[in-house]
């Protein structure tokens, strides 16, 4: 089974989307059009790094499990284990959270509390939780990882970095 917040995610995406015309209106229809590096590196910033945020935070998340075998993919890591390595940890404070052997605790940034999402969220922690309990022997070639995301999308706060870059020159 495979979850993601669908609120967030369609939100997400519909911000990114008014980005993307923000990004083409400072570019190509203002009444100043960027004349040199500098000028398209500061129209392209804020757009920038306001769509990389909304990807790293509410396009990107999920929770998959099934196979004997979980994934979560948080903002900036991805865990992978096998599900009878998955100790699940109670509600104080930590919601859905849960601790893997040599990885150690786990919140699924995908699952956290949401008010428009909440039932679903719910269901899917319920059936995480049976899953976690129902396995027996998962796959004994999958050992537990965490591993940094890197992706395309990341190339979005370049513009940023250049503005901010292009602010403290001399």
């Amino acid at each position: 089974m495979r979850y993601r917040n669908r609120a967030v995610y369609f939100a997400s995406l519909a911000m990114v989307l008014a980005m993307l015309a923000v990004a083409v209106y400072f570019l190509f229809f203002d009444s100043v059009a960027p004349r040199n590096f500098w000028d398209v590196c500061l129209a392209l910033a804020v757009p920038g790094v306001v769509t990389w945020t909304l990807i790293r935070v509410g396009l990107t998340p999920y929770v998959e499990w099934g196979k004997g075998c979980i994934t979560v993919c948080n903002p900036f890591f991805t865990y992978r284990a096998s599900l009878d390595s998955v100790r699940l940890l109670g509600r104080e404070g930590r919601g859905g959270a849960f601790k893997i052997e040599g990885i150690g605790v786990v919140l699924p940034w995908a699952m956290t509390r949401s008010i428009f999402d909440g039932k679903r969220a719910n269901a899917a922690r319920r059936d995480l939780r049976h899953a976690v309990l129902a396995s027996k022997n998962g796959d004994p070639a999958l050992t537990s990882s965490r591993k940094a995301r890197f992706g395309w999308f990341d190339l979005l706060i370049v513009p940023f970095a250049a503005a901010l870059v292009w602010a403290f020159l001399p």
